[in-house]
């Protein structure tokens, strides 16, 4: 299934350094906070910037049903870490109860708030 998610205006840079094999990922709690709150039909304020927190509330009528119908989340893998432009993006692998597991990316940490998060469409 394809879960469309929040892309907001920083997108990775593919000329960002590759993390290290042995680095473990920094945000894969807040990345499991953010889709829980939106397949409950809510747009976490206190973990995203503003651009972020505009393009969730526009897009969580359709955002909300699907992510809702993917299940809940069994797990969520760190697969890498990029820098693009100085802020750090992370990529996971996130498993629902119901069908095939999806990349998610997210980062552009701000303030103590994330300005990108959004799925590969795997």
């Amino acid at each position: 299934m394809r879960l469309g998610f929040i892309a907001a205006a920083a997108l990775l840079s593919t000329t960002a350094a590759t993390a290290q094999t042995a680095e473990q990922g920094l945000y894969a709690d807040q990345l499991r906070t953010m889709m829980t709150a939106v397949a409950g039909g809510t747009c976490p304020e206190a973990l995203m910037g503003e651009g972020l927190l505009k393009a969730c509330r526009e897009q969580l009528p359709k955002m909300a049903p699907a992510i809702k119908a993917a299940g809940a989340i069994q797990s969520i893998t760190f697969d890498k870490a990029q820098d693009a432009n100085g802020q750090r993006y992370e990529k996971y692998t996130v498993s629902f109860a119901n069908g095939k597991p999806s990349s998610w990316v997210i980062g552009g940490l701000k303030d103590g708030k994330f300005e990108a998060v959004y799925s590969l469409g795997d």
